[in-house]
């Protein structure tokens, strides 16, 4: 009895005892890796944002007197020659007015020629001369301006382009300096307008590159450089806005089409580039990365992340004394487990 008791405690522990044993083996197996030398690189962070894409110059087109409108010539979409008329107000008022300024300019000249007549033969005086000849001026100006109304009372092309929007309609009443139509130049250079935050707005200028791509070209990224910068936040949105010069390369551009931009400020830092898969974990700005320590352990490391690109990470701070870090098998390690490192 004793003895079946002896032997089956024997087994047991030496059971136990084998247990230990693979457990202490395959914590000490040794990971796999693939380590890469840290690179330090000067290099332009570059600033992602999107918008949209615009003629190069665009321009609110109104009447200079407000009335009713009589006819439009255009619709929205359509392309123009410079000078062509868009749009004509109803003018009955207006020459009206054209007219009354008229005659009282004629007899303002017959009241001062019939003064300097009197004047000769010594029957007016010399301050009805001036009277009649201040009397003429005002006349004169009258005139100038109603002329001035009538001939702004139509919208013409002031270039070659294209109705971008139409703001107004047949029979409504507009009034002076209201926009009846957005219109946009067509040349070799569009404009994309982006918003960027003011930490990136600082680290531009004006000359800098920038390349754009847009659903409608899928594939096609389109060279640019910043045109001008704002030099305050929009309102509504708390961005600065950028224009970009683009050029179109031959592609039938259409305005309203939206953009993604990545522009390249002209001031550099320096930073540690890593391949992305050298990430084993990520918290914000702060990631983790492993290396091989002295005794063939593997050492996790945080580095504060710059930017990240499709395969590579740009690393501000943390891998100043570090001179390569695991990429293969970065994800099988923890801090102190034994690794290999592959030939």
């Amino acid at each position: 009895m004793w003895k079946k008791i002896v032997i089956g405690m024997c087994i047991i522990l030496a059971a136990a005892g084998c247990g230990k044993k693979e457990e202490r083996g395959k914590i000490r197996r040794a990971v796999p890796v693939t380590v890469v030398p840290v690179v330090r690189k000067s290099l332009s962070e570059p600033v992602l944002t999107s918008g949209y894409l615009t003629s190069e110059t665009e321009a609110k087109l109104a009447f200079k007197t407000g009335g009713i409108i009589d006819r439009l010539y255009v619709e929205e979409g359509e392309r123009v020659r410079k000078g062509a008329l868009l749009a004509g107000l109803k003018l009955d008022e207006i020459q009206a007015m054209v007219t009354q300024a008229r005659n009282g300019y004629e007899k303002a000249r017959r009241d001062y020629e019939r003064a300097m007549n009197l004047f000769r033969d010594s029957v007016a005086t010399l301050s009805q001369i001036q009277d009649a000849e201040t009397g003429l001026a005002v006349a004169r100006a009258n005139q100038d301006i109603a002329e001035f109304n009538l001939a702004h009372s139509k919208i013409t092309a002031p270039s070659d382009g294209r109705i971008l929007k139409k703001f107004a309609e047949e029979n409504e009443l507009i009034g002076p300096g209201f926009p009846a139509f957005l219109f946009g130049t067509e040349g070799s250079e569009w404009a994309v307008k982006v918003g960027v935050a003011d930490r990136d707005a600082v680290r531009l200028a004006a000359g800098d590159s920038a390349s754009v791509s847009f659903d409608a070209f899928s594939g096609l990224r389109f060279p640019a450089s910043v045109r001008t910068l704002a030099g305050a936040t929009d309102p509504m949105s708390g961005t600065f806005e950028i224009e970009l010069a683009v050029k179109r390369d031959g592609q039938a551009f259409v305005n309203g089409l939206m953009a993604d931009a990545e522009l390249f400020p002209s001031a550099r830092r320096d930073f540690y580039v890593i391949p992305a898969e050298a990430l084993a974990e990520v918290d914000g700005g702060t990631g983790w990365v492993y290396a091989v320590a002295p005794d063939s352990t593997a050492k996790k490391i945080p580095v504060a992340i710059g930017f990240l690109t499709d395969s590579r990470v740009m690393v501000e701070s943390g891998l100043e004394s570090c001179g390569s870090i695991i990429t293969e098998g970065a994800a099988y390690c923890s801090d102190g487990v034994p690794v290999r490192v592959r030939p």
